[in-house]
């Protein structure tokens, strides 16, 4: 009969391994973890650290690779603490400057300024800002050294520049529509965070893969190479 296939298809639809709760689950995981960003992003000088375990757990978790969100949001917090914690001082000394440099434009009046003084600290700081979040990402997934890591962003982001303004912009979006809209600010932010972070992830895990293929790719032709020079030598 129709209520026994409606009744069936309730139960298939809300049963642990469907696709809905699936999706559910790994929604809630994503708010989780947004939540666990602001939580240790608190004291401020562990932002760094916060906003790359968030990343690290967030490919995680793309890949199924979680052995628990929160575990892994510590041991990636744990792991990345000091090179993390190192970069977003730096961060902050450089965002201090050019916040400086606008505070004095908006005093002053932009009329006084050159106009193409002010657009290329416009471009000059959102490169910066979207560098700054793509290093915390390449920390997250690859080890590297601090100078490596920083090097890597600032290519990285020249590169990939649509993308990670596509990055930036969803990065921010949660906190400003929060702040427009503050009434719903308890749905937005936790569901805004939750996407930004599953878009931002899948974003750099498909960059990533083609760039570990490359390496990869890389690496096998230059073995190949060595191994046809020793050959040669016998």
């Amino acid at each position: 009969s129709f209520a026994r296939s409606v009744f069936f298809f309730t139960l298939d639809f809300f049963s642990f391994d469907s696709p809905f709760m699936s999706f559910l689950t790994k929604a809630s995981e994503y708010m989780l973890v947004g939540l666990l960003c602001l939580l240790f992003s608190l004291p401020v000088i562990t932002a760094g650290a916060a906003i790359t375990a968030g990343y690290y757990v967030g490919m995680k978790l793309l890949r199924d690779e979680d052995a628990g969100f929160f575990k892994s949001f510590i041991k990636g917090f744990k792991e990345n603490f000091k090179q993390s914690t190192v970069i977003w001082i730096i961060e902050l000394l450089v965002g201090c400057f050019l916040s400086y440099d606008w505070y004095l434009i908006y005093k002053n009046g932009f009329e006084n300024y050159n106009r193409i003084f002010v657009i290329l600290l416009a471009v000059v700081t959102v490169f910066l800002a979207m560098a700054f979040l793509a290093v915390f990402a390449l920390v997250a997934r690859f080890k590297m050294s601090t100078k490596e890591a920083i090097k890597g962003a600032i290519a990285y982001t020249y590169i990939n520049v649509p993308r990670m303004l596509f990055v930036l912009v969803l990065t921010v979006f949660p906190t400003i529509a929060s702040l427009k809209y503050p009434n719903w600010l308890m749905a937005i932010w936790p569901v805004g965070t939750a996407a930004a972070l599953y878009i931002i992830s899948y974003n750099y895990l498909k960059s990533f893969k083609k760039l570990e293929l490359r390496v990869t790719t890389e690496t096998e032709e230059a073995q190949d190479i060595v191994e046809t020079n020793d050959e040669e030598e016998e």
